[in-house]
């Protein structure tokens, strides 16, 4: 199975069940959270093992990594007190905006953005999640938002595009940059030729408390 038909497969299987239950439960959301950035956490660690300034690293991974998982438990919490859709919102573009990236610049190639750290990220796939998730958050608030008694505004919507293409590629860049300095591809194999967990929360990490203090300064 290719990386392509693979993302495919997870996205169509994966992707409804994390809607489901950020909709519908907020315990088991919670209890899924904590225990897939534990499993991130393990992998960071790992990966930073062999590093000479280990204990900071350690440091900052801890605070990095707990810090994002305490931060979309509390988005959801916020979520449910105004009735917004910023949890589900973060979660679907995040991903529509990396898959994105992927499909446009594994088509399209062209020059690298970053070719000593992530040699396969180019300028056309960072447009072609550009594009994903300007698409994403149109038809979000044409169509599937009526449900909730929150509209986004014209600066939420920008603010979300830039949160899903720019924050999610500096996050993503960074993991790729101390796997670079570990010497390792994946952060783990832990799913089972789609990397680790660490890989999968890359960008969720830094796009999560970037979220969340938005939405607190300008909702609570």
């Amino acid at each position: 199975m290719s990386s392509l038909q693979s993302r495919i497969l997870i996205g169509l299987v994966g992707f409804p069940s994390v809607i489901y239950v950020i909709l519908n439960h907020i315990l088991v959301f919670n209890m899924i959270v904590v225990f897939c950035f534990a499993l991130a956490f393990r992998e960071f660690i790992k990966i930073v093992s062999n590093f000479n300034n280990r204990t900071y690293w350690l440091f900052f991974g801890t605070i990095y990594i707990f810090g994002s998982m305490m931060s979309l438990i509390y988005l959801r919490s916020i979520d449910s007190l105004l009735s917004s859709p910023f949890t589900l919102l973060l979660f679907a573009g995040v991903m529509i905006n990396d898959s994105m990236a992927f499909i446009v610049g594994k088509t399209f190639g062209g020059p690298k953005i970053l070719p000593t750290i992530s040699p396969k990220k180019t300028y056309s796939g960072l447009f072609g999640g550009l594009i994903g998730s300007i698409v994403f958050i149109y038809l979000c608030e044409l169509y599937f938002l009526s449900g909730f008694e929150f509209s986004l505004t014209k600066r939420d919507q920008y603010f979300l595009v830039f949160v899903f293409n720019i924050i999610g590629f500096i996050g993503d860049s960074f993991e790729s940059f101390i796997k670079r300095k570990a010497n390792v591809k994946d952060s783990s194999g832990l799913l089972l030729g789609h990397g680790g967990m660490l890989d999968r929360l890359d960008s969720l990490i830094l796009t999560t408390p970037v979220t969340m203090f938005y939405v607190i300064a300008y909702y609570l």
